[in-house]
């Protein structure tokens, strides 16, 4: 499975000097290059290679693989669009391969830059995954610090049959609600966003270039804040499914923004705010790095479904009532995200084994 890893340099004054000047030095060589290509209007490769590598060897100081990454770079961009010239910005990324980037023990790096390899430290959460590097790393620099995103290869654990599973019910009020009744809350969330929806509001009416710097940074400190949640939850989720050695079953949400009908602008708000697509997708990976299977389930039902009897309530006949879910049929009454986690469970069961389940003979409509 491929994986992103995002690792932090932790260079000294002195060389982050030296990336500072192997960025500048190798998209200088960039915009020469593409100069060259849409001048002379050759947009391949070998034919760049041919026209343009001795003379950028000669006259920029950069080594024969950056060199080789610049040239890539440039006829990578003009596969987008070749009717305009392409130009890159000083410290724009570059991609460096093994040759030329290197991994050590203790968290150390050895990587190319004007004047000579350099030995740094570097910070990185998933230092287990190191060994799978596969292919090329982008050196990025963004606000002061710099980053690799290196891609990995990891081995999936083999995914074992199971025969139970852990019903995970997406909501608004509640980002996820299990089937035992754990809560992942959204009252954290919402207090962020209200926060940032605030200063967003106040920077907005100002319309100066700094205002507009401003919304930039806030609106990717509230997506990171989002991502951490739903990081956070994906994994104890799957660490859970796997200690007790059960699967995950969800609702398949994927086109819930089309057919959703929201009453009020402010509930249209909350939908396109909603995260559950991320939250799915974190869910998956990390299921499949821990060998958890994953069944996804068709969403119709499981919120009306009475998860003891089976019975099923009506629009006109509703067996939820805001939060709480009242059967009128057999008494049932619980939580109304976690009466839905419950039948969740069941249809991931179902679903997984169908000879074995009786399930969609039980359910009856009031």
């Amino acid at each position: 499975m491929k994986l992103t890893l995002k690792i932090k340099l932790l260079p000294t004054n002195v060389q982050k000097e030296l990336l500072l000047s192997t960025l500048k030095e190798a998209n200088s060589a960039c915009n020469y290059i593409s100069n060259v290509a849409f001048t002379k209007k050759i947009y391949n490769q070998f034919k760049i290679h041919k026209e343009t590598y001795h003379y950028t060897k000669d006259n920029f100081k950069l080594s024969a693989q950056i060199i080789v990454r610049c040239i890539s770079k440039v006829t990578d961009s003009y596969k987008i669009d070749k009717k305009t010239l392409r130009k890159f910005k000083e410290y724009g990324g570059i991609s460096y391969d093994s040759r030329i980037l290197s991994y050590k023990p203790n968290n150390k790096i050895s990587i190319w830059c004007i004047g000579g390899r350099q030995a740094m430290n570097y910070v990185c959460h998933n230092t287990k995954y190191i060994p799978f590097i596969k292919g090329e790393s982008d050196l990025v620099y963004k606000k002061g610090k710099f980053y690799l995103f290196q891609t990995v290869d990891v081995p999936e654990e083999e995914v074992e049959d199971v025969e139970e599973f852990i019903g995970c019910d997406f909501g608004q009020t509640d980002i996820a609600v299990l089937d035992d009744g754990t809560c992942y809350n959204s009252d954290q969330l919402k207090k962020v966003r209200k926060k940032y929806s605030k200063v967003r509001a106040s920077v907005q009416s100002k319309g100066t270039k700094g205002a507009k710097k401003l919304l930039k940074r806030l609106s990717g400190r509230e997506h990171n804040f989002v991502t951490i949640t739903n990081h956070t939850i994906s994994k104890q989720i799957v660490a859970k499914a796997k200690q007790e050695n059960k699967g995950i079953a969800i609702e398949d949400l994927t086109n819930i923004r089309k057919t959703a009908k929201p009453k009020s602008k402010a509930q249209k708000t909350e939908l396109n705010r909603w995260s559950f697509y991320q939250l799915r997708q974190f869910l998956t990976y990390k299921a499949k790095l821990g060998g958890v299977k994953l069944i996804a389930v068709p969403p119709a039902y499981t919120s009306q479904i009475c998860s003891v009897c089976k019975h099923i309530g009506t629009k006109e006949n509703s067996f939820r009532k805001g939060k709480k879910f009242i059967c009128q049929n057999c008494g049932n009454i619980s939580d109304a995200d976690v009466n839905a986690a419950k039948n969740i469970s069941s249809f991931g069961g179902a679903i997984n084994h169908p000879e074995k389940s009786t399930l969609f003979c039980s359910l009856h409509f009031m």
